[in-house]
């Protein structure tokens, strides 16, 4: 999905542009809100463009000014221009430049918003996830609580205004790249990069420095906003969502974010019989009630050894050869992490956390499932198969035959 089907489907998907109304779009010059214009343009809205000079870089500004009315010609859109002494309100008002200019466009919307030829638009601002993140951390450092740390909404009413952010869930990255695919020019603001102000720090320095830990920790962040936001703004999709991570746990399932939106969309269905295997573990929807797939994983009991000679077949016997053995101890003893075993009809090793996961066995009985060590090697998995190099070349071949007990 391209960048204009994204923030066509976040509209859709939100509900936020109204059929008939008129778009005001805040355009900067930079990037994002370039970006915003245009797409909006092309998706055949009829948009306004609002230009608020700041006076804080002099000529700078100006030719900022002038860019975005140059833009709005080449498009055929209308450009709404006007400028405020942001140093001097910040100074009055005792505020960082960076709240200064904020108050000093939403006072520019709000007039616009008032002039009775735009009094049923909306106004659409171009935030991205970056600016969630960098607003993550700065309210963070702040002390904020979770409806703080929630970030923004892609819609806000605020007095007469109704704010919407269509590019809220787009990276940054993902902009810049789709201008200079499409060959777009924008306007760069010198003090994007300067580190004196506490969200390029953010920007400059946290961002980088987390991806380097976890390169999808922007990701999960995000993700973590995203259900704050839900506990704050949708207290009863708060509940549901605690309900699918108890069961989850409860059955054994690992409760990730992913596991737990699956398990809500699932658990919702309410016609016919549906399965969903999800982290190890199977469920089952019928017609709406939903359960644990047990049958599928049986409780391991006791592991019996003899010998005699010949080869069982089946997932809960296994037949070994004794020469192999040569004497040595037939250990049994539950998985551990990391552990490999080499199929048998397989090349290589693979570890049993992921036979696991091909077989689905819940997270909760892996931790209790037996395997059958012979000289520091596993050679057999009951349910799976016996170890490469273990296996009888005859049916007269003595054997070490080993039963599973499985508990009802």
């Amino acid at each position: 999905m391209n960048l204009i089907e994204k923030v066509k489907a976040a509209i859709k998907r939100e509900h936020l542009i109204p059929d008939g109304a008129e778009v005001i779009v805040g355009v900067s010059g930079g990037v994002d809100s370039v970006a915003l214009l245009r797409i909006l343009h092309r998706l055949g809205y009829k948009v306004t463009a609002a230009h608020l000079n700041h006076s804080i870089r002099g000529a700078q500004a100006d030719a900022d000014e002038q860019f975005v009315k140059d833009l709005c010609a080449q498009l055929g859109v209308e450009c709404i221009t006007a400028k405020a002494d942001i140093p001097a309100l910040a100074k009055e008002k005792g505020l960082s430049l960076e709240m200064a200019a904020r108050e000093a466009r939403h006072a520019f919307f709000r007039s616009l918003i008032s002039d009775s030829c735009l009094l049923t638009s909306v106004i659409c601002l171009a935030h991205h996830a970056d600016d969630q993140l960098e607003t993550f951390f700065l309210r963070a450092a702040r002390g904020a609580g979770p409806a703080g740390l929630g970030g923004m909404r892609s819609s806000q009413k605020l007095a007469a205004m109704q704010l919407l952010r269509p590019m809220l869930g787009i990276r940054r990255s993902e902009i810049f790249q789709w201008l200079e695919t499409e060959g777009l020019e924008w306007r760069e603001d010198a003090s994007n990069a300067d580190e004196t102000i506490p969200r390029n720090r953010v920007r400059h320095q946290i961002l980088p420095v987390l991806n380097e830990i976890n390169e999808r920790a922007a990701e999960n962040i995000l993700r973590t906003m995203d259900i704050l936001r839900d506990e704050e703004d949708h207290p009863e999709k708060s509940a549901r969502r605690r309900e699918a991570r108890d069961w989850l746990i409860e059955h054994g399932s690992a409760p990730t974010f992913d596991a737990v939106e699956q398990f809500i969309e699932f658990s919702a269905r309410t016609a016919g019989t549906t399965v969903l295997d999800l982290e190890g573990l199977r469920m089952i929807n019928e017609y709406g009630t939903l359960r644990a797939d047990s049958e599928s994983f049986p409780r391991i009991g006791k592991i019996r050894i003899e010998e005699s000679s010949g080869i069982l077949r089946g997932k809960w016997q296994a037949s070994i050869s004794l020469a192999k053995v040569d004497g040595r101890e037939v250990i049994i003893r539950p998985a551990r992490p990391g552990d490999r075993m080499n199929p048998y009809g397989m090349d290589g090793s693979k570890k049993l956390q992921d036979i696991f996961t091909d077989l689905k066995i819940p997270q909760a009985q892996r931790a209790e499932w037996p395997v059958a060590e012979c000289g520091g090697e596993i050679v057999w998995l009951p349910g799976y198969r016996i170890a490469r190099g273990w296996d009888l070349s005859s049916d007269d071949e003595p054997a070490l035959h080993l039963f599973c007990e499985l508990k009802k």
